[in-house]
């Protein structure tokens, strides 16, 4: 077996990306990149983070590839290698569930939010698109907004000088 820095590694351009995807190629998203991708459907948004198998017949139906990131797409070599990278999928796709947890919109999106930022950091999580976050959770752009506006809100308000506020 080769070395992972020996498999060919795919830069992920993302309409490459989704011609592997639709020709039904198992790809595995690089864990030493630390990133992930958001698998546009027609109806709903996967995200499929480091370590993951991307492609087969699991993502035929992908519309559009979101990079997430840093990521680097690898060849997994062996069966036990593609085993478990959809282990890992299974992990990701669990992860956004949690998000999933609250019957309350505006909590799904302030998790996922917390979720990725976690991961990803601020900045990264901040290039993501509010529709494209309103798929993977069930609820709509706004939602997403108003999460965003809630957390920038609690930050401005943490910033200010608690002895300015004393009475």
């Amino acid at each position: 077996m080769s070395q992972p820095s020996l498999l060919p590694q795919i830069t992920v351009n993302s309409t490459q990306v989704l011609t592997q995807l639709s020709s039904g190629q198992i790809l595995t998203i690089d864990t030493r990149c630390r990133g992930g991708l958001i698998l546009c459907k027609r109806h709903h948004a996967e995200f499929a983070g480091y370590g993951a198998a991307v492609g087969g017949s699991c993502d035929i139906d992908c519309n559009r590839v979101i990079p997430v990131g840093e990521v680097s797409l690898i060849h997994p070599e062996s069966f036990l290698d593609r085993q478990k990278a959809f282990k890992m999928r299974q992990r990701w796709f669990c992860f956004t569930q949690k998000a999933m947890a609250s019957y309350v919109p505006l909590q799904r999106a302030q998790m996922i939010l917390a979720m990725l930022e976690k991961y990803f950091g601020t900045e990264v999580v901040n290039t993501i698109s509010d529709d494209i976050l309103s798929q993977l959770i069930g609820v709509l752009p706004k939602t997403v907004c108003m999460a965003r506006q809630y957390k920038a809100n609690q930050a401005e308000t943490e910033q200010i000088n608690p002895a300015l506020l004393a009475i």
